[in-house]
């Protein structure tokens, strides 16, 4: 599998991962990110560099639709294996730019494992940590049980590690 298809194939099991979590929670979930075009489409547009097309290649991986409250919220699904991770300025500044109004999903193997954060909410900073600068995703999305977060948690837990694993063997064959 080339690099580009692996990430892609291991975001989306994190971005499948926090849709049935949400699903499971009464939210309707419905697909909506650039990943969903079709693959020529996605070829084609890869190597445009319109405003345009970075717009769409940023595009947020949902679009949540709380029948309780009206309310609808696109949410970008991001995953990090690190213990301690940092994300850099030019990924928030990029969902800024185009998705100001979207909710940022992290998840990451401790503690409440699903970190979330409104874009628009984020400051201006060179580095950002979830620990302090994202909230736990059930501030964001209330209807999420503390049984389902520590199930969920412990499967996208197992997840990272056996992905971490896989890619450490894989290191070893080389």
């Amino acid at each position: 599998m080339s690099d580009f298809h692996d990430t892609l194939f291991k975001g989306n099991i994190f971005k499948e991962l926090v849709k049935v979590l949400l699903e499971k929670s009464d939210y309707l979930v419905i697909p909506y990110g650039y990943e969903n075009l079709s693959a020529n489409l996605k070829k084609k547009l890869s190597g445009a560099r319109s405003r345009t097309a970075f717009r769409i290649r940023s595009s947020p991986d949902l679009l949540i639709y709380d029948e309780q409250y009206g309310d609808v919220r696109l949410v970008e699904v991001k995953m990090s294996s690190y213990t301690s991770p940092r994300f850099k300025s030019t990924l928030i500044e990029t969902y800024k730019q185009f998705w100001n109004d979207a909710v940022l999903v992290i998840v990451l193997p401790f503690e409440n494992v699903f970190y979330a954060q409104e874009i628009a909410k984020l400051g201006i900073k060179e580095q950002y940590d979830p620990r302090t600068d994202f909230r736990r995703i059930q501030e964001i999305f209330g209807r999420i049980s503390d049984d389902d977060l520590k199930n969920y948690g412990t499967v996208a837990c197992n997840l990272i590690n056996a992905m971490k694993s896989k890619s450490t063997e894989a290191k070893h064959q080389s």
